[in-house]
Parts: C-alpha cells; sequence; structure tokens
C-alpha cells in the first residue's frame, strides 16, 4: 500500500512540476534540520539525486527506498510512527552500478509530532511584533524547543507549479526573537496544542496579506469559477508587459514623491522642528481634521506641545500615535523617529535618550495621503512610554496645516501576487507531497465584493489542497471575518457578513471542516485586530472537534460524537406567530439579540427573540431569518451555554411548521 501510495504521489509531483535542478542528492526546503514530521500518518518524503541512483530514507525504525527517475525525482513514503525525537533523518543516494561515489545528507534534531498550515491574507500574517502589546507578558516568558516554526516566503509563479518553496530562516525553534515575525495565529496554536498534547508541534505559514482566495487556488478551479480573473492572468502574465509597467510605477511614484516633496511648504520651512512657530495654525480635535471630510491627495500637518520634566526628559521613550491614515513621517523635536507606509500598523516609535528636552517638547506627524482622509484612529494608545515604566498621555488636541495639495498618483496594476494561481504554484503546492495534521485557513477580507461566489471557491480550494497534499481528510479550520467598522443598529447588506455565510455554507458541505466565529473578536477601527490567541484557542477546539468529533470522521463511529465547538442553526420553523430556530446544542438561556427577519416586503427588520434549551424563539413571521448579519454585528449575543463560545453567524429559509 505504501509502494503505492507514493508511486501516485510521484505522478502527481510529476505532473505538475519540474526538476529541482542538478542531479546532486537533495531535499525539498521544509525537509531540513529541526523539522516536525506528521506522527500517525503515513509520510512522504521526497528529494532529488542523480538519475537512476538508488535512494535510501531512514527515519527512527521506519526506512523505505525509492529509484531516482530520469529527471533525479523521488519520493518515499515511510510507515505510521508515534511522536518521538529528536531523531535524526539519513537520506543515502547511490548509483546501483557503483560507479559513481555515494551521497549521503543527515538531517539532525527531526521530531514526529503534529504540523499544522496557516494560511490565508493578512490576518494570518499579523505577526507577534503586532500583538505584542496585547499579550506581552506572556510573550516575554515564553521560549520552547517543542515548537518550530516555518515561514514559506512570498513568492510568486504566474505560469506553472514551482519545484520547491523559499524560505528565509528555515525551521525555528519557538522563542519571542524567532516568532517575532511569524503569525501571531500560528504562534499562539503551536503553544496551544504543545501544551495539549506534549508533543512537538510545527506551524507552517504560508500567507500573503491583501491577497484573494483566487491567488491561492489551481487555474482550471479558478478558470471555472471566476472566468475573468483567470484571463487577466492570462494577460498579465506576459512579463514584458509586466516589466514595462513596474517601470512606469517606479517613474510615478519617484514623480508623485518629489513633487509632493519639493512643494510642501513644512519640509522648506522645517515644521517639524521645535523652533518653529505653529501659533497662527488653527488647533483641531484629532477626531475631525478640517479637511471637509473628503478625500486628499497630498501632504497635511499636525503638530502638538508636550511639556516632560526633567527626570523624564533625560530618558528614551517609546511614542504611540495610534493609526494613522495613510502614511506618516513622525517627528520629535525635528527629529524624525518614525515612518510607516501605508495605514494600518500601529505606530510605536523609539525615542532615543537626548532627543527629549526639559520643558517644552513638538510631535510633529506629516501625513502623507493618497486619496484618503488624514487621519488619527479612534481608541487607539496616544502617549510617551519613558523608560522607567511611567507613561504620559498626549493631548487630542493638534494644530494643523495643509502642506503640499497633489494630484491623484496614477498607477497600473502590477500585483501579481493576486492573479490566478499565483500562490498556489510558488506557496502551496510545491509543499507536497507533506504530511500535515490540519490547516487553518483565515481570508476573505479581498473576496467581500464577490462574496456569492466565496462559497464554490472555497470548496474548491480544500479539494484542491487536499488532493496536491494527499490527504482527502485533511482537516480545515475556517476562520470567518471578524467584526470590522462602525457598528449600526438597523440591518445592512454588505458583503462582510455575505461572505461569513459563504464560509458557513462551504463547510456545512465538505466533510472535515467546520468555521472559527470571529465576528466578536474585531475591532471596529482597525481590520486586523488584535486578538489573535483567542483566534488561535478557537481554531484548535475546531480541529479537536474534526479529528474525532466530526460525524463525517471514522473515529466517530467508535465513540460518542462530542458537541462542535459552537452552536449553528439545524432547523428554523413558523410556529404560528412566532419562528423556532433549533441549534445542534443547548444555549445560554435568556434574552437573544442579533436576530432579523424577512418580511412580506423583502426587506429584513430586527426581532425580538428569547433562547431557551436548543432553541431561540423569535416573535415574527417571515420567510427568511439570519443572525449576526452585520460587518460587525457588536449586539449578537447568542452562546453556548456550557463553554460560553459564540453562535456562528448565519442566514437560512424559514419553513412551515406545526
Amino acid at each position: 500500500m505504501r509502494k503505492l501510495t507514493s508511486i501516485i504521489i510521484m505522478l502527481l509531483w510529476a505532473a505538475t512540476s519540474s526538476a529541482g535542478g542538478g542531479h546532486e542528492l537533495r531535499l525539498p526546503a521544509w525537509l531540513a534540520n529541526g523539522a516536525v514530521l506528521q506522527r500517525g500518518k503515513a509520510l512522504p518524503l521526497r528529494g532529488w539525486a542523480r538519475p537512476g541512483d538508488e535512494v535510501s530514507v531512514r527515519l527512527g525504525r521506519a526506512h523505505a527506498t525509492a529509484t531516482a527517475a530520469a529527471d533525479g525525482r523521488w519520493v518515499v513514503t515511510l510507515a505510521p510512527q508515534k511522536a518521538a525525537g529528536p531523531l535524526t533523518l539519513t537520506v543515502a543516494a547511490k548509483d546501483a552500478t557503483g560507479s559513481r561515489p555515494a551521497q549521503t545528507i543527515e538531517l539532525h534534531d527531526v521530531w514526529l509530532g503534529d504540523v499544522w498550515l496557516v494560511s490565508g491574507q493578512s490576518n494570518i500574517d499579523v505577526n507577534l511584533e503586532r500583538v505584542y502589546p496585547q499579550y506581552a507578558d506572556e510573550i516575554d516568558r515564553d521560549s520552547t524547543s517543542r515548537v518550530r516554526l516555518f515561514q514559506v516566503a512570498n513568492t510568486v509563479a504566474l505560469d506553472s507549479i514551482r519545484p520547491d518553496v523559499s524560505t528565509t530562516a528555515g525551521w525555528q525553534t519557538l522563542t519571542k526573537a524567532h516568532a517575532w515575525h511569524f503569525s501571531a495565529i500560528g504562534y499562539f496554536l503551536g503553544k496551544h496544542k504543545a501544551a495539549q498534547t506534549g508533543v512537538a508541534q510545527g506551524i507552517v505559514q504560508a500567507s500573503w496579506g491583501g491577497t484573494p482566495i483566487e491567488a491561492w487556488l489551481p487555474m482550471d478551479s479558478v478558470a471555472a469559477i471566476r472566468p475573468d480573473v483567470a484571463a487577466t492572468t492570462r494577460y498579465l502574465a506576459d512579463p514584458e508587459l509586466m516589466r514595462l509597467t513596474a517601470a512606469a510605477n517606479t517613474r510615478a511614484a519617484t514623480l508623485w514623491d518629489m513633487l509632493l516633496d519639493s512643494s510642501d511648504p513644512g519640509l522648506a520651512a522645517n515644521w517639524a522642528d521645535n523652533t518653529f512657530s505653529d501659533t497662527s495654525w488653527p488647533e483641531a480635535n484629532q477626531y475631525a481634521l478640517p479637511v471637509g471630510g473628503r478625500a486628499y491627495n497630498g501632504s497635511y500637518w499636525a503638530r502638538q506641545h508636550i511639556t516632560i520634566d526633567a527626570a523624564h526628559a533625560r530618558q528614551a521613550a517609546r511614542l504611540l500615535v495610534g493609526t494613522l491614515v495613510d502614511a506618516d513621517y513622525t517627528y520629535v523635536n525635528g527629529h524624525l523617529v518614525g515612518h510607516t507606509g501605508y495605514q494600518y500598523p500601529p505606530r510605536r516609535y523609539t525615542i532615543p535618550q537626548g532627543v527629549l528636552r526639559e520643558g517644552d517638547n513638538v510631535i510633529a506627524v506629516r501625513f502623507v495621503c493618497h486619496g484618503q482622509q488624514p487621519a488619527f484612529i479612534r481608541e487607539k494608545p496616544y502617549r510617551l512610554d519613558f523608560a522607567d515604566g511611567t507613561r504620559q498621555a498626549l493631548s487630542h488636541t493638534w494644530r494643523v496645516a495643509q502642506g503640499a495639495p497633489m494630484p491623484q498618483q496614477h498607477t497600473l496594476p502590477t500585483a501579481n501576487q493576486n492573479s490566478a494561481a499565483a500562490l498556489w504554484h510558488a506557496m502551496l503546492a510545491p509543499l507536497a507531497p507533506m504530511a500535515m495534521a490540519g490547516v487553518v485557513w483565515y481570508q476573505g477580507e479581498s473576496n467581500t465584493g464577490n462574496a456569492e461566489l466565496y462559497e464554490r471557491e472555497l470548496k474548491a480550494l480544500m479539494a484542491a489542497w487536499r488532493q496536491r497534499l494527499g490527504q482527502p481528510t485533511l482537516p480545515f479550520a475556517i476562520v470567518q471575518l471578524a467584526g470590522y467598522m462602525a457598528p449600526q443598529p438597523q440591518p445592512q447588506e454588505s458583503g462582510w457578513p455575505r461572505l461569513r455565510e459563504s464560509q458557513r455554507r462551504a463547510a456545512m458541505a465538505t466533510p472535515w471542516a467546520a468555521v472559527v466565529p470571529a465576528h466578536d473578536l474585531g475591532e471596529a477601527n482597525d481590520i486586523h485586530p488584535l486578538r489573535k490567541k483567542e483566534v488561535a484557542a478557537r481554531a484548535a477546539m475546531v480541529l479537536d472537534y474534526l479529528a474525532g468529533g466530526n460525524p463525517h470522521h471514522p473515529a466517530a463511529k467508535t465513540k460518542a460524537t462530542p458537541a462542535a465547538p459552537f452552536p449553528a442553526p439545524v432547523d428554523a420553523r413558523q410556529r404560528g406567530a412566532a419562528i423556532t430556530v433549533t441549534f445542534d446544542q443547548s444555549l445560554a438561556e435568556g434574552k437573544a439579540m442579533g436576530f432579523e427577519v424577512m418580511g412580506d416586503d423583502n426587506l429584513y427588520h430586527n426581532a425580538q427573540a428569547t433562547a431557551h434549551g436548543r432553541q431561540v424563539t423569535i416573535d415574527a413571521q417571515g420567510r427568511r431569518v439570519r443572525y449576526a448579519w452585520k460587518n460587525n454585528p457588536v449586539e449578537a449575543t447568542l452562546c453556548a451555554r456550557t463553554s460560553g463560545m459564540p453562535a456562528v453567524p448565519f442566514e437560512a429559509d424559514v419553513t412551515p411548521g406545526q
């Protein structure tokens, strides 16, 4: 059976990738010192050698052999093994005739444990540095060799599957330093699973901020669902077009920046310096900058004075200026202390010792906007953190002045990472064959404009990844979009909740898949909310459920099926003047907010509801019912009675009932 598995994997690999180059013994990037390999499953391993060489692979007590093909590729499959480590993996290649010297690779510190893939766009990309203030004490004391991190480098391929992924650091043990630029969700997932299981955990991150799902799908899947996207990718695949477009964009950006800087009176008159007099500038609250609320191109300046006492003036400090729109150059007493090129990252800038002075100090922010209103984002920290641990809040009042108004910067599309199959070719498919325990998929923000198609795309993604990795029952924990944007009291139609529903429906239709609700873990003012530890814990709950609790799972035939981690609807019926929604588990009893019912006018209306046992009773009549159907459904409070975990957002038809 293992031989047949190796043949199938070899055929899949050979049909979709080119040789790794050269005819020397070589292993893929993820098969390296410090690796974690999947326990309890058939373990496919691959590499390259001289054509015709006999390749022998040994790990612990497991051993397998293969013959390198004409292009040098080989694949073996080791028998399933229990958790163990550290082990040595030995790969040897020799010429059957003995005419060439043998080659050997030894990998050390290899572990058998669990391997998890975390993938998607920016909310998987959000790294430990970004969320550090949220969990500082915990992160400062964390270090464990039982968790290993492997980050796939961001690379693009438009034409075909690459033979291998790229990585900058290989496998690294979990420490604050190693995880600083690693996925925060991956970091917390690894810690959680290591504590839960007591065995080694390997976290593989393959993600890219802002990318749509089409980039992670094979081209035939995209062409079947989104032929427009597939056609655009074929159009943009011409290398000469991309070269010229990239050059034109670089030139346009350079000219725009040069014109801005040469026209900005703030740079010419050194508005950042503490000696500049801003007494003629109008004052404004930072949340109501006086630009008429219109889109703005160019520079905009904000200054405030802050008094520092003698003791703190001698210290280094950290300046927190929240999150700003768009780019910023931030100065303290004329010294540039930080620059961020776009709106999302938190501004946490180090002020070196000697920059602050006793008495009056000036903080100046130069906004650079590309079509958005310059803004300080609400409910973010605005303060000075001193080296001795004390803090001093900034005022919300600034003196403001327009810098240089600019025309819109014109660029052409060159974001090839967003093209159909671009990341499937370069960052996902080249991992195969690779045994894994499960996948955490967190993506969708870039697809809210075509949310109605996302269900088909997500089902296609799970099928394609499972086939490519050779694991037809690979579990998928699908993180739904977090709450975002200003809460609205009335029903709203938006791609944000529609995409959550597509995620739910795709998971319902796919064995070994389930959603991870995160609508209650969002932030109205940040598309990248910080509560990643909570997301990771919920994803771990779903993965545990799928490992043994999913009714489709073979283990469910021999033991009781546990309840799903998050309450989900199973039925909605009209019973007289009320609608009864039945869930798959008991609910916390009482008033249930967040329900809406479609009336005879074909519009949704807020509805009063009460939870009791496994049912929610809604005081309304209608054809459809939905729950937590807003961009940011802060009013949605329905949860499980025992665990307190939130119910899954949904939309459902109401059927007549007795």
